[in-house]
């Protein structure tokens, strides 16, 4: 969800967070001193506790309530929480990093040489103002020049170079995917083109406040590049009209989790109908890709809105998007004019009083585009050894006791369980960093380059992911900026690899601390380490094998029992309203909800197993197990912007972070054991409604 994002969150990937943290310009002192200040510290706390509320009324405020009334939200971002603090940390301590390689000279293709010379040119904001729109005079002639319609050789190769130099194509985009059906292949995926907006903003009425602030962004970018205001504004309206005619062919975020409606496999002949006004071999053969026989497209009807603008809508208007988007997708790499404008339209739809600094900025984007050279840094300086280790035992604990419930599981049939269990032996788990780095020594960065450094970084991502069409499979570990890289604050299972990949940020307070009491590490890191378990298991998870092949598994009695259970889930979930209007979707966030229940279920099992052998006194005048569930509380401590819950529960496969902090809790025994809920009680809830799903 980064701006500076190649990909989407892949759809295979399933996250135990997704953070979205945009970026500019106050001074960095001011970040430094702000950070210092706003929150309280990362990590379990008693401090965080407001205990003049009761645990039976409202657990989240009696687990979070001081750290809500301490906490505020920073004014340059939208919301704040156990994730978010650590990576405002993580950012510092990264930044450092990096003004450390920017003071030495190191040999070409050195990571701390593309580093610190990124960092020099992404820094000479004199130089980017001097250069103005130069960076960009060379495509928008490309634009200016095309010939429609009846050209689609020329669509195809134009839309090649802008996914190859603006991060994606308004138009078509191609991937590698391994195939669903045979995980061993690497197969092209063809995708619709990129949008700004989400599919709420763009279509219901609720929407018209974003869609006023776009209409006006718009026109202000283009009065920048010379328009006049009359034109600016009919422009303007034009690239609306197409985005939402687009938008509005799309799958749904819900669809797009279902393999059934993804998995569109067919000859590259067959796509290419689909779409007839853009050559799809022209395209791959500019990106110096061989067309291969055989393609997936992920959306059909998608696609063939692309093929309806580009044959329907007057050459004029086609171009007056791709000029759009040529000016508008590096912005933020562009002088402080452009760059403003860019995040004056991001802080107005965000609700964000200021922006982040130009420094942190940077520093997100190195990340995001250097991510393993900057990494290796990161582990060398922050990730101990004993930290990985001591990681790598929680997880054999956590995984032990999975399997243990499984071979126990009341409602799973016979044939169900034996293949689970074969499936959870081979999951494979990876704790901080690869094995492997990825070679990143041929990548030219420039001192005096910003925009060509930030085009060329993603061109070279983009032609390593090409280049494995029609190959092996070879699963590259902590390769996916900002979801599995070691330096992004998250941990993913994916289901065509059967892998887990546990960064080395993660594993620090809130989430970890080395030596603390067992009650919370279990109930916080080991817990994660539950959550991305169970994601093999989940909606989304199971119907893969233990192989990464998409196929059935379950018997339909299993499959039967299991939706039982995830059907009460949605619709408890569905009870709960965010913001006056705004519902939350239990469908939505099915399999993340159904992960945050195996996580915290699994983790508080493998405790007891713990304690058996290692029994804890009460410290701060709480049991071991209202500690792990206080522990677990604090972890999801979140406030944020109406604007944010408002996008995030249009599009987040994850609940609301202060759902995730309690309503798991209610399906557990021991929960109501430990705090002595009864019925009349708010956060009863009555056994029969308790979900034992993992």
């Amino acid at each position: 969800m980064r701006k500076t994002c190649r990909k989407a969150t892949p759809s295979h990937i399933t996250c135990a967070v997704a953070s979205a943290l945009t970026a500019l310009a106050m001074t960095g002192s001011m970040w430094e001193a702000q950070a210092a200040t706003a929150t309280p510290a990362l990590g379990y706390s008693p401090a965080n506790m407001n205990k003049r509320v009761s645990p039976r009324l409202d657990f989240y405020q009696y687990a979070t309530g001081n750290w809500l009334k301490r906490t505020q939200i920073a004014p340059d971002e939208p919301d704040v929480g156990g994730f978010s603090q650590l990576a405002n940390n993580l950012d510092r301590q990264l930044l450092k990093l990096i003004k450390d390689a920017a003071t030495t000279q190191d040999a070409p293709g050195s990571a701390r040489q593309q580093i610190g010379d990124y960092w020099r040119a992404a820094m000479d904001v004199k130089r980017q103002n001097e250069l103005g729109l130069k960076p960009l005079q060379a495509d928008l002639q490309r634009v200016a020049s095309l010939t429609l319609p009846g050209s689609p050789a020329s669509v195809g190769e134009l839309s090649a170079r802008l996914q190859l130099g603006f991060v994606a194509s308004p138009l078509l985009n191609v991937e590698t995917t391994p195939d669903a059906k045979d995980s061993s292949t690497n197969l092209l995926i063809i995708l619709a083109g990129q949008q700004a907006l989400t599919p709420d903003e763009y279509a219901k009425p609720d929407g018209q406040r974003v869609r006023d602030l776009y209409l006006a962004h718009i026109s202000k970018m283009l009065q920048s590049a010379g328009d006049n205001a009359e034109a600016a504004a009919a422009s303007a309206r034009t690239v609306l009209a197409i985005e939402t005619e687009l938008s509005a062919a799309r799958l749904t975020p819900l669809q797009q989790r279902d393999p059934a409606m993804t998995y569109n496999k067919m000859p590259l002949a067959d796509a290419q109908a689909l779409i007839p006004a853009l050559d799809i071999s022209a395209k791959l053969r500019a990106m110096g890709v061989t067309p291969p026989a055989t393609v997936q497209v992920q959306d059909i009807a998608a696609l063939k809105a692309v093929n309806t603008v580009l044959s329907t809508r007057s050459p004029d208007e086609v171009r007056t998007l791709l000029r759009w988007h040529v000016l508008s997708a590096r912005a933020s790499a562009l002088g402080e004019t452009w760059r403003e404008l860019d995040h004056a339209f991001d802080r107005q739809r965000k609700g964000l009083p200021t922006s982040p600094t130009r420094e942190r900025e940077v520093t997100q984007a190195i990340n995001m585009q250097l991510y393993h050279p900057l990494s290796r840094l990161y582990v060398q300086a922050h990730f101990p050894d004993t930290t990985r280790r001591e990681i790598t035992r929680m997880v054999s604990h956590v995984k032990d006791e999975f399997a243990q419930r499984l071979r126990h599981n009341p409602w799973l049939d016979e044939p169900t369980r034996a293949a689970a269990l074969d499936k959870l032996s081979q999951v494979d788990i990876q704790v901080g960093y690869p094995q492997q780095w990825i070679d990143f020594s041929g990548l030219l960065i420039k001192p005096d380059d910003h925009f060509g450094n930030t085009q060329r970084a993603d061109a070279f991502q983009l032609r390593r992911d090409l280049a494995r069409v029609g190959q092996p499979v070879v699963n590259e570990r902590f390769a996916s900026p900002p979801y599995t890289t070691p330096t992004s604050v998250n941990a993913a299972y994916n289901p065509q690899t059967n892998s887990i990949d546990i960064t080395a940020a993660i594993v620090q307070p809130p989430f970890y601390k080395p030596g603390a009491d067992a009650a919370v590490n279990y109930c916080t890191i080991g817990a994660v380490i539950g959550h991305e378990l169970t994601h093999g298991f989940d909606s989304f998870g199971r119907q893969y094998g233990p192989k990464g092949n998409l196929r059935d598994w379950w018997t339909p009695q299993a499959t039967a029992e299991f939706k039982k259970r995830t059907d009460v889930l949605v619709q408890q979930y569905s009870a709960f309203t965010l913001l006056p209007g705004v519902q939350h979707n239990g469908e939505l966030t099915l399999t993340e909800n159904t992960a945050d229940l195996g996580g915290i279920t699994l983790a508080h099992a493998a405790l007891q197993r713990h304690l058996a052998d290692h029994p804890l006194p009460r410290i701060d005048g709480l049991s071991s197990d209202q500690r792990c569930f206080v522990a677990w509380a604090q972890m999801w401590s979140y406030k944020a912007r109406p604007e944010r819950v408002k996008l995030l529960a249009a599009v987040d496969y994850h609940a609301n972070s202060a759902l995730r902090g309690y309503v798991p809790l209610l399906h557990l025994d021991a929960f109501h054991k430990a705090f002595g809920t009864r019925p009349g009680d708010a956060m009863w809830r009555a056994p029969a409604m308790r979900m034992r799903i993992w």
